[in-house]
């Protein structure tokens, strides 16, 4: 078989083509490009599939990505493709594989299914379909999520982690993303013995998060912060008996809540409080909405080529 090697910039000149069903033209978002099998391989890995795990593939092609986690796996899956034709392939390879009843594919258009059961979704569409599908995937996909993505990127949303499969000399690149909870705001909180207030003010774009804060009203500077998915980390120096004690602070985000602990050393000891936060009215704020501020694609690059 003779490998066809597709310069980039041809691409959308193939997301063009038409696809035809029943005699009535439709439009095809992205060309089919099947995903190599060392590639899927890689983004499943990357994705850390569990069996407890609903994986949704968009554009799922011949379903190789779905059938491959319900296979290695042992996870449920949902194909989307809106050429019928992927569909019928995808249902019989997933009888062939021993899987189907694992596995679903259904003929529709990604912009209209609905995401909000999934755990993981994988995707080898354009930069400029993610694009489109971002919003979508920021709003229904719960705070945890995994994304991966062969090949082309979200705009400014930088990955949380990327790997490179070389095939043939062709490298493929793979990202991924972990839908964060949202704590933009203004979070007021309570805490420790003799009780400690606290105020954090967090400006949050995707995954990135800049908090300030005061504690009994006086600025302090917090150090190792982090946000996965639902879970935010940070430390602080906390006063204690006349001095200051660094302390962990854990939470699960919960809507306009955060519940977790601190944990602190007094007197050579661990000591863990109960820590909660209540977010402010009104201050809560989108998390891609200064997106442009972060510059154009993070060093995110498009293939040179692709082949099939």
């Amino acid at each position: 078989m003779i490998k066809r090697l597709i310069p980039a910039s041809i691409l959308l000149t193939l997301v063009l083509a038409p696809a035809f069903r029943a005699g009535q033209q439709r439009q095809l978002d992205v060309p089919y490009v099947p995903t190599k099998y060392p590639v899927v391989d890689e983004m499943l890995k990357m994705a850390d599939i569990q069996k407890s795990d609903l994986v949704y593939d968009l554009g799922c092609g011949d379903g190789r990505l779905v059938i491959g986690a319900a296979q290695k796996y042992g996870a449920r899956g949902i194909g989307y493709d809106i050429d019928p034709e992927r569909i019928k392939e995808s249902l019989e390879n997933a009888q062939k594989a021993g899987v189907a009843n694992l596995v679903k594919f259904y003929e529709q258009d990604l912009f209209t299914a609905d995401f909000h059961e999934a755990s993981v979704m994988t995707l080898y569409l354009l930069t400029s379909v993610n694009l489109k599908l971002r919003p979508k995937m920021l709003k229904e996909l719960k705070p945890g999520t995994r994304i991966v993505s062969h090949n082309f990127g979200m705009g400014e949303w930088r990955p949380d982690q990327s790997s490179t499969v070389m095939i043939d000399d062709i490298s493929h690149e793979v990202y991924l993303w972990i839908i964060p909870a949202n704590v933009s705001g203004t979070w007021a909180w309570t805490a420790g013995k003799p009780e400690v207030k606290g105020e954090m003010d967090v400006q949050q774009v995707f995954q990135q998060i800049t908090p300030t804060f005061k504690i009994d009203g006086r600025a302090a500077a917090a150090r190792e912060v982090s946000l996965k998915g639902d879970h935010l980390r940070f430390v602080l120096d906390l006063p204690l008996r006349g001095g200051t004690a660094p302390a962990a602070f854990e939470a699960k985000v919960g809507g306009q809540s955060l519940t977790g602990t601190v944990t602190l050393q007094d007197g050579g000891r661990d000591v863990v409080w109960e820590w909660k936060a209540q977010r402010r009215p009104g201050t809560q704020k989108p998390i891609d909405s200064d997106a442009d501020k972060y510059g154009p694609r993070f060093g995110l690059k498009a293939p040179a080529k692709i082949i099939y």
